[in-house]
């Protein structure tokens, strides 16, 4: 996440969370539960919604607001990593690190 926070200064913060949305890490701005509630619940309403089409279920969210970005990836055991960023220029950057982040994860969650 330091390289992140390099090519990124507006990187928000990052948190892992439990399939029911419990914290197991948070950082920076993502203090609390509400974060990983927040991100295991988008996971959940995009499966149910993506399971009517039959596409099955969602690996990686990329989403841009008036706050920012927001990139949701889904790890092994079905946890789940959340990355913010207030400047949505840094899309590529986000990107980068999750994908480095949810490799380096699974293995240790694995």
């Amino acid at each position: 996440m330091d390289a992140l926070q390099e090519s990124c200064p507006s990187f928000g913060g990052a948190v892992i969370a439990t399939p029911d949305g419990l914290v197991l890490v948070a950082t920076r701005l993502f203090s609390g539960d509400t974060p990983a509630a927040c991100a295991a619940g988008v996971v959940a309403q995009v499966d149910d919604c993506l399971s009517a089409l039959k596409a099955g279920r969602v690996d990686a969210l990329m989403m841009w607001t008036p706050g920012g970005l927001w990139f949701i990836g889904r790890l092994v055991n079905d946890h789940v990593l959340l990355l913010s960023a207030t400047d949505s220029h840094c899309a590529g950057a986000v990107r980068l690190a999750a994908q480095v982040a949810v490799q380096k994860l699974n293995a240790v969650l694995h």
